[in-house]
Order: structure tokens, then sequence, then C-alpha cells
């Protein structure tokens, strides 16, 4: 029934306002359920919000983590710029100071062939054998190590041709110079060390174009070397000490040394007590950022006190619990014995939060400053000394010691756990953890050594990292319950819109039923008018 018409039956019909009436009815029995979905959606979106809250507060305690690692306690400074050093493995440093002398830098050997025309200058066809090793005067011996390279030069090949194969070679550089007297020399230089010099060898097909024996050594080393190829010579702590290289990782442990020059210096490896406290403090202020947020959004709101988003929130204070007893549980696998933060200056307030007690951390770092690694740096030695221990165990590896054994074949494990090996040139085995939580953990031993016990200590910086990285995962505690409220946002989304499309099915089923009283009304009122005027017609009569 259209409204044009139920007007027009109303009219003659009750008088009452149907439509008005229809959407009153619709609006009672569907309004009430809406608005208790939507208060209920409303507070989910706030507790969403408190939880991207605390999200944002654990990505900030991330950051200053990460700053803290950029200022490490333990450093390496050398008295020269001649020396830099380079920490790669902050874990091996020792504390303590290496004088350093280098009395020759390593060079490579550096070769000229002189007199040509030009870069175009055609050569003839053949090909040159360049092997590496060393010369002494006119005699050369081969690097053992190293296998012998031969290019083909084809007919036709220019002198720049060449140039380009030689410099594609490894080990190899070659450029051509203009002399600026009407000649071209090629220069080709080889890797730094005394053992990485050059011996070239041509063998000439004949042919039109410059004979490739103008650019062999063989038989006249001395004529075409310009540099001589040296190792870098220096002493370490008094210790003599030659490498091919002047970027040398095998001297000072964790630290690659670059030598830039002929000089004498001093490595000073030693802890910072300013870099100890900055980040100590900067820890100490990032966790009491984290747990005042938690408290704010999970109160019950007693008194006059406002509830938070979050209250009683059992996930949150599940990880206001877990943060809690990190920073109160000991620091295992870098001593003999744990460390805890209160040992080393951090102190508990009656309200939880925590501070750095000054004059406690004093004492710490004058008696103990080895014991501050525990916070940023992850440690992994072998007991015995006898063998280097690297690599970065997974999150699951428990802080503790671990029992390396190699058996009479040669296989190796690390608490059962079954390790690759090999033999490396100096004789020296290194044998990894190919699977389980210790995967991806070296120990590099001498070939007699049988067993050791391997110590690891998980820093505390990276268990809250963990912590942290485990609680916003989607199957961690804020991530599940992000994934919860989500949901119920959602579903609740759905359920107000079907209440909508109720509200309005059921005043379209109200207003049918309306007209259809409507119209009976209408018809009942004409049948009595009629009625009426038929009485009073016959009154009339009599």
């Amino acid at each position: 029934m259209t409204p044009d018409l139920l007007s027009s039956l109303n009219k003659n019909g009750t008088g009452l306002q149907l439509r008005e009436l229809a959407q009153t009815l619709a609006t009672a029995e569907t309004v009430p359920r809406i608005e208790r979905l939507q208060r209920a959606q409303d507070a989910d979106t706030l507790r969403l919000s408190g939880l991207g809250q605390v999200r944002a507060q654990l990505d900030q305690l991330g950051t200053r983590l990460a700053e803290a690692a950029g200022n490490p306690v333990l450093t390496v400074e050398s008295s020269t710029a001649m020396l830099a050093p380079r920490v790669t493995d902050r874990a091996a440093l020792t504390n303590g100071s290496m004088f350093v002398d280098v009395t020759n830098l390593a060079q490579p050997q550096v070769l000229e062939f002189s007199g040509f025309t030009g870069a175009d200058q055609p050569l003839a066809a053949g090909s040159l054998t360049l092997e590496f090793g060393a010369w002494s005067e006119d005699a050369f011996n081969a690097n053992p190590d190293r296998e012998a390279i031969t290019i083909d030069v084809a007919e036709g090949a220019t002198l720049q041709d060449m140039v380009r194969q030689l410099d594609a070679l490894p080990g190899v550089s070659a450029q051509l110079f203009d002399k600026g007297d009407g000649t071209f020399s090629l220069g080709v230089a080889s890797d730094t060390g005394a053992e990485n010099a050059l011996r070239i060898t041509a063998q000439d097909l004949g042919g039109p174009g410059q004979a490739l024996t103008a650019f062999d050594n063989a038989s006249d080393n001395q004529a075409r070397q310009v540099q001589a190829a040296r190792d870098a010579q220096l002493t370490v702590n008094g210790i003599s000490v030659t490498r091919p290289s002047n970027t040398i990782a095998d001297v000072v442990p964790g630290v690659e040394l670059t030598l830039n020059g002929a000089t004498s210096g001093v490595l000073d490896i030693g802890r910072s007590e300013t870099a100890a406290r900055q980040n100590l403090q900067s820890l100490v202020d990032g966790l009491n950022d984290t747990f005042g947020l938690l408290r704010e959004v999970t109160r019950n709101g007693i008194g006059d006190e406002a509830r938070g988003d979050l209250a009683g929130d059992g996930n949150l204070q599940a990880l206001d619990s877990a943060l809690r007893r990190l920073v109160s549980e000991p620091i295992a696998g870098f001593d003999d014995e744990p460390v805890t933060l209160a040992e080393l200056g951090v102190a508990t307030n009656r309200d939880g939060s925590l501070r750095l007690d000054p004059p406690a951390f004093d004492r710490a770092f004058a008696a103990r400053a080895a014991d501050f690694d525990v916070l940023f740096q992850n440690k992994l030695r072998a007991l015995s000394g006898q063998a280097e221990v690297s690599g970065n165990p997974q999150a699951a590896l428990p802080a503790g010691d671990y029992r390396f054994a190699v058996d009479g074949q040669g296989r190796a494990t690390l608490d059962g756990a079954r390790m690759s090996g090999f033999e490396r040139v100096d004789g020296q085995m290194v044998y990894t953890v190919l699977d389980g939580p210790a995967r991806g953990v070296s120990v590099t031993a001498p070939p007699d050594l049988t067993s050791d016990t391997i110590r690891f200590g998980r820093s505390f910086a990276e268990s809250l990292a963990t912590l942290m990285d485990n609680a916003v995962a989607e199957s961690g505690l804020i991530g599940r319950r992000e994934a919860e409220l989500d949901s119920n946002v959602d579903d609740r989304a759905e359920r107000i819109d079907l209440f909508e499309a109720r509200a309005t099915l059921l005043e379209k089923r109200y207003m049918s039923r309306f007209a259809a009283m409507e119209q009976a009304v209408s018809q009942m009122n004409s049948t009595g008018s009629y009625l009426q005027n038929l009485v009073e017609m016959w009154s009339n009569q009599k």
C-alpha cells in the first residue's frame, strides 16, 4: 500500500499517525540492540588503540636497544690514523693494550711493458700464461695455492683488447698509459703479497702485428719490474708478523686492522664507563616508559583513578609480568656466576619503577667492568682457550655450557647436535652445527682437540628483544589480542548492518499491516455511515 493511498484511507480510518507508529515500533525493537553493539564496538576500538600504543612503545624500546648497541662499552682506539681498527667480533675482544710497529706495507708487483705506438696497435696471435708466486732476483717459485691462467689473443686483436682481457683476470689489474713522449706503456699489477707476484710467459703464433713476446717477463723480470711484490711486515707486542695484505683480520682477536703506512702506535681495548652509564640509563628509561604505559592502560579505575582502555586485560598483565621477571632474573652464561641488573646498579622503587643508582653503578664498574658486557653483547667461548667459537645461536638456545666432542672418525657434535667439519689451509679444523637451536655456531680448533666446553651467554638486550618480538607476533600476547578484537569489531559491524536492515523490513511489515487495518476500518466506517443514514431516512418517513 502506498503512503498516499494510506493517507487517503486514514482520513476515513483510525485517524492515527500510522507511519510514525510503524517507525516507532521498528525502532523500539532494533535500536537498543544496535546501541549495545555500538557501545561494545567503541570499547573494542579503544582497546585496539591502547594495544597500538603498547606496540609503539615496544618499538621505541627496541630503538633504544639498537642505539645502545651502537654505543659499545668495549671499544678499540688507535693512537694513530696509520692504524685503523674495525671491530668484527665484539665478543672476542679482550681488555688491554697492543703495541704495533709497522715496518713495511704490503704492496703489489708492478710490471711495465713499454714502447708501443697506441691503444689500437695490432697484435700477433698467440697466448699469455700468468703464474702466481714469489721472485727472488731472477728465480721464480710458483705459489702452490694458486693456479696459472692462460689467455688467448686472437689475430687482429689490439693492445687495448688484450688490456681488457688481463684486467678481467682475478688477482691482476692492467692499464694502458700514454707516456707523453709519443709512446704507450702497459702496466700490469698483481695482488699485494710476496707470493702473489706474476710470471708472464708468451707463446707467439706469428703473423702480422706486435709479437706477444713483448709482454713476457719470464727471463727478464728485473728489467720489466718497477715495483716488487712485498708482504706487510710488523710487530705486535714485540712479535714479528708478516701478512700478504694491509688489511689484517687474524692478529688482534675480534678486530680487522688496516695498515695505512709505516708507523708505530698503540691499540687500546677497554671499557668506557661513560658509555656503560649512558646505555644503562637509556635501558632503565625505556623500561620505565613501558611499565608506565602498561600500568596506565590496564588500571581498573579505583576511586578517582580513571579506568584504562584495557582495564584488567590478562594479556597485557602477562606481558608486564614477563618483563619484570626478565629484569629480576640472573643473566647466565658469561662467567661462572650469573649477573643481575641489580648488581650493575639498577634499583627498583616502591611503585615498581626502576632507577639507576649512581653509587651502586660506580662500585660495580670499578670492581667488575666486564660484567656490563651482559647487557648488549652475546658471548660464545671455549673454556679451554684452545678453540675459537663464533656464530649467532637461535633464540631457542638457552644460555649455559655445552659439550663439544670429536670422535675417533673425526665426527664432531655439540651437546649431541651434529656438526659438519673441514680442514683449513693452516691445518685448523672448523666445525659448524647444521640444525637445532645451536644452528650456525662454529668451533675452530686444532686437529688434536677432542673435547671442550662451549659456554654461551645471551645478552639481556637480546632476551628483551626476543620477548618483545614474540609479544607482537601474530601468535603472541598482543598479536592474538589484536586479532580477537579486530574479529569482534568486524562481527559487530555486520550485526549492526543486519539490525538496520531488519528495522527497515519491520517498518515495511508494520506499514503493510496497518494499511490492511486502515482499509478494514475505513470500510466499517463507510458501512456504519450508510446504516446511520438509512435509519435517519426511515425515521424521517414516519
